[in-house]
């Protein structure tokens, strides 16, 4: 290799001349950039360290001779190039950095997995050293840590560690991305700054205050949002908006976001809602406000069929002036250990996020989501804003969007009239179907699926019905013939279980609730009357069925204690601060021990660990509509892939271990991919009421199997 061509390679083109071949020294400049710049406001000088040694195992001879033959090598980990990076910082006494190069592929490790994989490789940095590493390579000064580092909590330390992993993997795969294209950077087309987004903000909620007509809910939802607007201008920190059900928080916090944003040069605004089931919608208002091209949606069940190009490039590290996204994909993006999880994190720097529903937090988990938040807002320059009706106290020193929050709740406290039980017996299915019966539009939510089925039989073959045991798909269609009878004035009635209770928009005039946490309560409640054009009674009743184990049962029994001592006022929010702290204490907030294992650097293990829902089912692909079978068998004979698996991902329900072992035992369904299940043909177990449902034995139906 002569005539200025460069020496060694990071990347090859087999097949075409050295000359078009990516240099390695090239690759460790650009990288090194980017990651410096990545990195800049929370690891000053570490990018570009990390960047520069990330790939010096490249500089071997049996590297060089591979990546000729196997243009993938540097991913797929042939010839291990990542740990010689890692002895070099090792060596000088830069071990955080270890973890970060040595993980830069294959994901962060374990303290003591790395420990022994260093000391098995010693040799390679002496081999690369023989192959031609540069000295000047070496040869760098080492920054200083942040100056808060040192003295933290090594939770502190490992989330530290976790973002400058992000800074450095987003920093190579951009490099690599624009050598392969060309050298030509992604294209997201034309990004409209956060100024603009503001702007078309601004326009579009002057629009719909002069078309509001003149009402106490309407009036409310103006205080909020000059509230918002008015505490926009305070410092960065951590904020809570405590807003009554209806109150218009959802573009109410975003005008606070991007005013916050602008006013402090913040980078971005991250929305993370709690559920799938209501991140579409919330997506679309915001399209609707700010563009298309301002929002960035980043979750499972996205349609690939409308999905852009832009939103298919910037949610893989959200480089976008405003992202939607939900708690699974924030949270458990933060404990990973994969790169492609963790790729984004850097973009969290400097951003304002708010959390929709923060209510949903799982206890469980909860004091590595509180030790996070903090760590964001005080060494990582991020702004966060807590939002919902029902307000926990999860980090000190919070302040308040809403000055007299109390008084907002008292307003439209007589929106909806609490009937509490007469006593604590339990009423029965069938006297309760006969009060459902008694009025033309009425929801009941319940406890569990079988109880929401029962029930929903006994009211009558006209009553609508949503559960878990349906797909995506069908429970959206079902939302849409509820909407449309309550407009239309027609009878509508409906039993749901408690998805419906998180942002699900429908305004019933009565709505009954079996007993449960004051929160579950609460968002019940705000199902009802919730316009305030009507009368609105929430009935709350004593289930023949208990909440299924764990937090939610924990949940109604200290609603019930409260209810006992006469303090569960669900029109104070002062109740459900007093709520939370009970259900905290008792809850356990580190089942899995994430804490222990993030001071012991235990990388992997934490993002085993960190799961915010628990698997308790496995996914069957539901049989419902026109082209369900089609959407399989692009996957069964085409193999899987991200857009394929994800136009499956509203047909699947998560059924539970008994019922698969079932339906398996009858032949009913059969493995796909090793990864779901479908149903087997001539086989009827979803229904189009119910969705996934059967009794007695299971058998084919012959009409069904003939061709």
């Amino acid at each position: 290799m002569s005539d200025g061509i460069p020496k060694h390679f990071a990347h090859s083109l087999p097949g075409r001349p050295h000359q078009e071949w990516h240099g390695l020294q090239e690759h460790l400049a650009a990288t090194s950039e980017l990651a410096a710049g990545f990195a800049q406001s929370f690891a000053q000088g570490w990018g570009r360290l990390a960047g520069l040694w990330h790939d010096a195992g490249k500089y071997r001879r049996v590297f060089q001779t591979r990546i000729g033959a196997d243009p993938d090598l540097h991913v797929n980990e042939l010839v291990d190039h990542s740990s010689i990076g890692a002895l070099i910082a090792k060596e000088r006494k830069a071990d955080l950095l270890a973890f970060v190069i040595a993980g830069h592929h294959g994901g962060l490790p374990n303290a003591d997995d790395l420990s022994a994989r260093l000391k098995e490789k010693g040799a390679l940095l002496t081999e690369a050293r023989t192959d031609g590493l540069p000295p000047l390579l070496e040869d760098q000064p080492r920054p200083d840590y942040p100056m808060w580092l040192p003295k933290a909590d090594r939770v502190s330390i490992s989330l530290w560690t976790r973002f400058l992993f992000s800074a450095l993997v987003d920093a190579d795969f951009l490099d690599t991305e624009r050598f392969y294209a060309g050298g030509v950077d992604r294209d997201f087309g034309i990004r409209p700054s956060l100024a603009e987004l503001k702007l078309r903000l601004d326009l579009h909620l002057a629009r719909k205050t002069t078309a509001a007509a003149r009402s106490p809910v309407n009036e409310m939802r103006s205080r909020v949002l000059n509230a918002c607007r008015e505490k926009a201008l305070s410092d960065p920190g951590v904020f809570t908006l405590t807003v009554p059900t209806g109150g218009g928080k959802t573009l109410a916090s975003l005008a606070f976001a991007l005013d916050h944003a602008v006013r402090h040069r913040l980078s971005r605004v991250i929305v993370v809602i709690p559920f799938t089931s209501i991140i579409e919608q919330t997506a679309k208002e915001y399209r609707a406000a700010i563009g298309e091209a301002g929002v960035v949606e980043h979750h499972s069940n996205i349609d690939p069929d409308r999905e852009t190009r832009t939103n298919r490039l910037a949610s893989e590290n959200w480089d976008a002036p405003v992202v939607v996204t939900t708690s699974i994909q924030f949270f458990e993006s933060l404990f990973a250990n994969r790169t492609s999880r963790c790729r984004k994190l850097h973009r969290i720097a400097r951003s304002v996020v708010v959390f929709d529903e923060v209510q949903t937090f799982p206890v469980k988990l909860l004091a590595p989501v509180k030790y996070a938040l903090r760590e964001l807002a005080e060494h990582y320059g991020a702004s966060l804003v807590l939002c919902t009706a029902t307000q926990p106290v999860l980090l000190d020193k919070a302040q308040e969007i809403l000055p007299q929050s109390e008084l907002e709740f008292a307003a439209v406290a007589g929106r909806c009239q609490v009937l509490m039980p007469p006593r604590e017996e339990p009423v029965t299915y069938e006297a309760l179907a006969g009060e459902l019966r008694s009025y033309q539009q009425v929801m009941a939510i319940v406890h569990r699926r079988d109880d929401a089925q029962q029930l929903a039989q006994l009211v009558g073959n006209d009553c609508l019905h949503l559960s878990a045991r349906m797909c995506a798909i069908h429970r959206s269609e079902v939302l849409a013939e509820v909407k449309r009878r309550l407009q239309a004035g027609e009878p509508c009635r409906l039993v749901a279980t408690q998805l419906v209770e998180a942002g699900v928009d429908v305004d019933f005039p009565h709505v009954y609730r079996a007993f449960a946490g004051a929160d579950s309560l609460a968002q019940a409640a705000g199902r009802c009357n919730r316009e305030g054009k009507q009368k609105g009674w929430l009935h709350v009743f004593i289930s023949p069925t208990k909440p299924p184990r764990g937090i939610l049962r924990t949940a109604e029994g200290i609603a019930r204690v409260m209810w006992r001592e006469r303090s569960l006022d669900l029109t104070v929010p002062g109740t459900f601060r007093d709520y939370f702290s009970r259900l905290h204490r008792l809850g356990g907030q580190d089942g899995p021990g994430v804490m222990a294992a993030e001071r012991e650097q235990r990388f992997a293990d934490v993002a085993e660990l960190f799961q915010m829902i628990e698997q308790t089912g496995q996914a069957v692909v539901a049989p419902y509509g026109d082209d369900w079978r089609q959407r399989v068998e692009a996957v069964r004979h085409f193999g899987m892939s991200r857009e394929r698996m994800r136009k499956l991902q509203p047909l699947m329900v998560s059924l539970y271990r008994q019922e698969i072992e079932t339906l398996v035992k009858a032949g009913a369904i059969e493995r796909i991919e090793d990864t779901f299940w479908v149903v087997a043909p001539g086989f009827r177990v979803y229904d189009a009421r119910w969705g996934f449902g059967w009794k007695g034995p299971l058998a084919p139906e012959p009409e069904d199997l003939i061709a």
